[in-house]
C-alpha cells in the first residue's frame, strides 16, 4: 500500500523535472507554460496591489481572482473569455446584491441566487466562463454587507481584474503558438513514415491477425494525433489575433496546407491496416507471398515519400521529393504490371486490388505538384 503512492510521487517528481529542464533549455511548451503561469502571478499580484494598496477595496480578493484566470493560452482568448466571465460576474453581483436585499438572510439569499445563477453554467452564451456567475454571487452573498454601493465596488474590483489580467497577457511577451504546430505537424509525417515502416517490416516477414489488429490500433491512433495537429493549427492562427507580436513576417506558412494531405495518407493507412484485418478475421483468401514482398517494399518506398515530402514543406525545402516519389511510382507500375500478367494466386484479387488502391492514393495525395490549398479548414 507504501509503495504506489511513493512510486507515484517519484514519477511525477521526475516528470516535473524533467518539464522544468526543457523549459530552461530553450523554446518548448514546457516554457510557454512556465511563461504563463508567472504572467498569472504577476496579473494577480498588480491587481492585488491596486485594488488593496491604491483602492482600498472592501472585497480586494476578487480583483487578484478575475487576473489570475484572465491570462489564456492566447491573447484573443483572454479578450473573448474576459469578456464571457465579466458578463457572468456582473450578472453574479447584481443578482447576489438584489437576493440579499429581498430576502434580509444570507443562506435564503444564498439558495435563491444560486437557482438564478447556476443555468449560466450551461449555456453557451457564457461559454465554459459561466460558472464565474454563482462563484461571485457566493462570494457577494457570505462577505462584507451586500449593497447597492458595495455592488459598485463589486463592480469596480471585477472589472480592475479583468484589464489588468487582459493587458498582462497582451504586453508582456504576448503569446505565440506557431511553433506548436509546425512541430505538430512535423510529428504526424514522422509517424506516417514510422506506421508505414512497421507495416512493410511486418508484411515482409511472418504476420497474423493479431499483428494486424496492432497495426490497426496504431493507425487510429494515428488519426487522432492528426486531429491533435489540427488543433495546434487553429490555436497558432488564434494566437496572432490581437496580439502586438503579429506583423505580416511573424504569421508563418498556412499549415493546413501542409497537413490536409498527411491527412489523407493517415487515412489511407489506416484503410491497408483495416483491409489486412478484414482479411485476417473473415476467412478470405490470404494475400500471395510474392505481392506482399513487393507490396511490403512499397510501402518503405511510401515512408521514404514521406519523409522527403515533410522535409521539402517543412525543413530545408529539400528539392528529393519528385526523384523519390517517381521511384516509388515506378515500383508501383511495376506491381500493376505482374498483377495484370497473373503472376500472383487469383484467389487473392479481392485483398490484392484494395491494397494497390490504396497505396496508389497515398502517392497521389502527396505529390508536389498537386493543389494542396483546397479542402478542409482547420
Amino acid at each position: 500500500m507504501v509503495v504506489r503512492p511513493v512510486a507515484w510521487l517519484r514519477w511525477h517528481a521526475g516528470y516535473a523535472l524533467r518539464s522544468l529542464r526543457r523549459a530552461l533549455r530553450g523554446p518548448s511548451r514546457e516554457r510557454d507554460l512556465l511563461v504563463q503561469s508567472a504572467k498569472s502571478a504577476v496579473a494577480a499580484a498588480l491587481a492585488w496591489l491596486v485594488a488593496y494598496e491604491v483602492l482600498h477595496a472592501p472585497l480586494a480578493s476578487l480583483a487578484p481572482w478575475v487576473a489570475l484566470v484572465m491570462v489564456h493560452t492566447t491573447v484573443y482568448r483572454s479578450v473573448v473569455k474576459g469578456l464571457q466571465q465579466g458578463f457572468a460576474v456582473v450578472f453574479g453581483v447584481v443578482v447576489a446584491t438584489a437576493g440579499f436585499a429581498l430576502a434580509g438572510d444570507r443562506t435564503v439569499a444564498l439558495i435563491a441566487v444560486l437557482l438564478v445563477t447556476m443555468p449560466l453554467v450551461n449555456l453557451r452564451t457564457f461559454g465554459d466562463q459561466g460558472i464565474y456567475g454563482p462563484l461571485t454571487a457566493v462570494l457577494v452573498v457570505t462577505s462584507g454587507q451586500p449593497s447597492a454601493h458595495a455592488m459598485g465596488w463589486r463592480l469596480l474590483e471585477t472589472g480592475l481584474g479583468m484589464a489588468v489580467g487582459v493587458l498582462v497577457n497582451a504586453l508582456i511577451l504576448p503569446p505565440t503558438h506557431l511553433r506548436d504546430a509546425h512541430e505538430a505537424v512535423t510529428g504526424v509525417a514522422e509517424e506516417i513514415a514510422g506506421q508505414l515502416d512497421r507495416l512493410g517490416d511486418g508484411l515482409a516477414g511472418e504476420w497474423d491477425v493479431n499483428d494486424a489488429r496492432d497495426w490497426l490500433r496504431r493507425s487510429d491512433d494515428l488519426r487522432a494525433r492528426t486531429e491533435d495537429a489540427w488543433s495546434a493549427i487553429r490555436r497558432g492562427r488564434e494566437s496572432m489575433r490581437m496580439n502586438p507580436r503579429s506583423r505580416p513576417g511573424r504569421r508563418g506558412e498556412d499549415l493546413s496546407a501542409v497537413l490536409l494531405p498527411l491527412e489523407v495518407v493517415a487515412k489511407q493507412t489506416q484503410g491497408i491496416c483495416r483491409t489486412l484485418v478484414d482479411a485476417a478475421e473473415e476467412g478470405m483468401p490470404d494475400p500471395d507471398p510474392g505481392f506482399l514482398a513487393v507490396y511490403a517494399e512499397m510501402l518503405c518506398h511510401g515512408a521514404t515519400v514521406v519523409r522527403a515530402y515533410r522535409r521539402r514543406r517543412l525543413d530545408t525545402g529539400a528539392p528529393d521529393l519528385p526523384a523519390v516519389l517517381d521511384a516509388a511510382r515506378e515500383h508501383s507500375g511495376h506491381l500493376h504490371g505482374r498483377l495484370r500478367a497473373d503472376e500472383f494466386r487469383l484467389d487473392g484479387w479481392l485483398i490484392h486490388g484494395p491494397l494497390l488502391i490504396e497505396i496508389d492514393r497515398m502517392l497521389t495525395g502527396l505529390a508536389d505538384d498537386q493543389d494542396l490549398s483546397y479542402g478542409r479548414e482547420p
